[in-house]
């Protein structure tokens, strides 16, 4: 598993989630501050994460949530089935667990 810092503090800032992240088969853990969508907190860790829009309309930076929960400002692309699987929108995504762990 890689480690990677963004953002300032430390893994116990309650500004802050984790987020651990299935990308490429590679596994890693990251800060997410409570306010940064999923897709840009990848970006400031160094991480080359799939995104086209950034705006929730394309859906090219669609995850599966495997453990914890996100919330989403906009995520009307995705079907009642594909929310209830779990899959998100990562340029959309906000932590509302300590934990989350992803997969793309």
């Amino acid at each position: 598993m890689t480690d990677l810092a963004s953002g300032a503090g430390d893994f116990d800032d309650p500004d802050t989630a984790t987020a651990h992240v299935d990308l490429y088969g590679i596994k890693h853990s990251v800060r997410w501050p409570r306010d940064a969508t999923l897709v840009d907190t990848l970006i400031a860790a160094g991480l080359d994460v799939p995104f086209s829009c950034k705006e929730g309309h394309c859906g090219s930076c669609a995850a599966t949530v495997l453990t914890g929960k996100v919330d989403m400002a906009v995520c009307d692309i995705l079907h009642a089935e594909d929310l209830a699987d779990g899959v998100i929108l990562s340029c959309q995504a906000r932590p509302l667990t300590d934990d989350v762990h992803v997969e793309f």
